[in-house]
C-alpha cells in the first residue's frame, strides 16, 4: 500500500473530522501578501515588515510566522530554494496552507486539555535544529544564514516545534482511530493527481570543500577602505548615507546600516562586545568578526538590549587569491585518481568539517534544486 497515498488520504479524513468537531471555528484571511523575491546571496533574515494575514478562531497568523517557517523548511530541505524566487514563493504558500491547517488542530488541542512536557519539546527542537545544522554544513553558517545566534534560532523555534507537537497529538488521536480502505485511497489519488508528482532526478553526492577565505592582502585591503570610512564619520560625515552606499551588508544598508535591537545573546559576540561598549550615539573603530569590518553605532540601550546600526565592509577576495586553492584541490583531485579514496581525502582536506567527518558526504539532492555551478559539475 502507498503510503503517501494512505497519509493524504487520513489527513483528509482528518480534517473533516476535526472541523466536524469544531463547527464554529471561523478562518479570516486579511491582506494576503507575501513579498516574491528574495535576492541572490542575501541572508535569509532580509526584513519583512510584519502583519496580520489571517485569524483562525482566536488564533492570528503573521506574515513574519510564515516567512520564518518557509526558512526552516527550506534549511531543512537542503534545497537551494531560498534563491529561486518562485520556488520560494510557493513554498511560502503552502505554508500558509498548512499554519492554518494546524491553527484549527491547535484550537482542538487546547479543547482537549492536550499537552507535551519541556523535555519533549526541547528534545525535539535539538533534532531538528541538528538536521538543520547538518543540511547546511556547520552552526556557524546557520549564524551566518539567519543572521543571529544559535542561542537566538533556539529561542524563536522554540513555539513553533512546541506546536507541531499539540499538533501530533491531535492527529493520533483521530488518526488511531480511522480506518481507510484500498478503494478510497485509490479513489482519494484519482482525485488529486498533482499531490503526486512523478520523482524528479536526483543524484547522490559528495564533495572536498577548500575556502578561498580571505586573504593577508584583501584583508588589509578591507580594513583600510573601513578606516578611511571611519575617518569620514569623525569628519562629519553622515553615518546613514556612508551605510546606505558603502555597507556590503545589503540587508542592513538600505535603511541606513539600522541593525534595530537585539538582545545580549542574540548576535556574535565580538560584534556585542564593542557595542555594549558605547555610549549612545558614539561610533566604534572598525572590528573584524567573521563577516567582515563592522564600524558600529549605538542608538540607544536598555540594560541587556542595544540597538545598533554598522556599517560593514568585507574582505574581497581578487583572481590571484584563489591560484594556491585551485593548485590544492588540483593536486588532491590526482591523489585520488591515483588510488587515494575521496573519503579518506575528504577528512584530510576538506574545510566542511561537518560533512567531512562522514567522508565527504552531503546526501541526495535533485539536480533541479542544486546550484547551477553544481550541476555542471555533475553532468561533466
Amino acid at each position: 500500500m502507498n503510503r503517501t497515498k494512505r497519509k493524504n488520504c487520513l489527513a483528509s479524513r482528518l480534517t473533516e473530522s476535526v472541523c466536524g468537531c469544531s463547527a464554529h471555528l471561523a478562518i479570516t484571511f486579511l491582506a494576503l501578501f507575501i513579498a516574491t523575491s528574495v535576492p541572490a546571496g542575501a541572508q535569509i533574515q532580509d526584513e519583512v515588515i510584519d502583519r496580520l494575514i489571517a485569524i483562525v478562531g482566536d488564533e492570528i497568523i503573521l506574515e513574519s510566522e510564515v516567512y520564518q517557517n518557509a526558512q526552516s523548511i527550506a534549511l531543512q530541505q537542503g534545497a537551494d530554494i531560498l534563491r529561486d524566487p518562485a520556488k520560494f514563493q510557493k513554498l511560502r504558500e503552502d505554508v500558509l496552507r498548512e499554519m492554518i491547517n494546524q491553527k484549527i488542530l491547535l484550537a482542538k488541542a487546547r479543547e482537549d486539555s492536550i499537552v507535551v512536557e519541556a523535555r519533549e519539546v526541547d528534545a525535539e527542537l535539538e533534532n531538528r535544529l541538528q538536521q538543520i545544522i547538518q543540511n547546511v554544513g556547520s552552526e556557524e553558517k546557520l549564524e551566518e544564514l539567519y543572521g543571529y545566534s544559535i542561542r537566538r534560532i533556539r529561542r524563536d523555534f522554540r513555539s513553533v516545534v512546541e506546536e507541531g507537537l499539540l499538533v501530533d497529538r491531535v492527529k493520533y488521536n483521530y488518526l488511531k482511530n480511522i480506518r481507510v480502505t484500498r478503494s478510497e485511497i485509490e479513489q482519494y489519488f484519482r482525485d488529486h493527481p498533482d499531490e503526486f508528482p512523478q520523482m524528479k532526478d536526483a543524484v547522490e553526492i559528495a564533495h572536498i570543500l577548500r575556502e578561498t577565505g580571505s586573504s593577508e592582502l584583501a584583508d588589509a585591503r578591507a580594513l583600510a577602505r573601513a578606516d578611511s570610512i571611519y575617518e569620514a564619520l569623525k569628519r562629519g560625515a553622515s553615518f546613514d548615507s556612508l551605510a546606505a552606499i558603502l555597507s556590503e551588508d545589503t540587508t542592513t544598508a538600505k535603511n541606513g546600516g539600522h541593525v534595530g535591537w537585539t538582545e545580549r545573546g542574540d548576535l556574535l559576540s565580538s560584534y556585542e562586545n564593542v557595542a555594549f561598549s558605547l555610549n549612545p550615539g558614539e561610533i566604534s573603530r572598525p572590528i573584524k568578526t567573521r563577516y567582515g569590518y563592522h564600524i558600529i553605532r549605538l542608538e540607544e540601550r536598555r540594560e541587556e538590549k542595544i540597538n545598533t546600526s554598522h556599517i560593514l565592509i568585507r574582505p574581497k577576495v581578487l583572481a590571484e587569491d584563489e591560484g594556491p586553492v585551485i593548485d590544492l584541490l588540483t593536486s588532491i583531485r590526482e591523489q585520488i585518481q591515483a588510488g587515494t579514496p575521496f573519503e579518506d581525502a575528504a577528512k584530510e582536506y576538506s574545510q566542511d568539517l561537518e560533512s567531512a567527518n562522514r567522508g565527504g558526504y552531503l546526501g541526495w539532492f535533485s539536480l533541479e534544486d542544486m546550484p547551477e555551478n553544481f550541476r555542471y559539475a555533475v553532468a561533466s
